[in-house]
């Protein structure tokens, strides 16, 4: 039972993300080899496992890592730092 659990759960996942695998690999080896290559929350979400919603608080903070909607993983990683009420357990 709980392999039909996580099979149907690892599903529904895949079609929620409108990310295909070959587009991570890509988003990751950007952030790897480019540092301080801006990307958008929604790239954001995936490099870093953050969800949408709380990328969305993130962005509304006074003191946002976000600079005309893009922002670096090191910067979000900087905040996140300062900030420890929005890390995930």
């Amino acid at each position: 039972m709980a392999k039909q659990t996580s099979n149907k759960a690892v599903g529904q996942a895949e079609q929620d993300c409108s990310f295909s695998a070959t587009t991570i690999a890509a988003l990751l080896f950007l952030a790897a080899k480019f540092p301080h290559r801006q990307f958008n929350s929604s790239e954001l979400c995936v490099l870093s496992g953050i969800g949408r919603t709380a990328m969305s608080q993130i962005k509304n903070t006074a003191d946002s890592p976000f600079s005309l909607g893009k922002c670096t993983l090191q910067r979000l990683d900087g905040w996140l730092a300062k900030h420890p009420g929005f890390k995930q357990q």
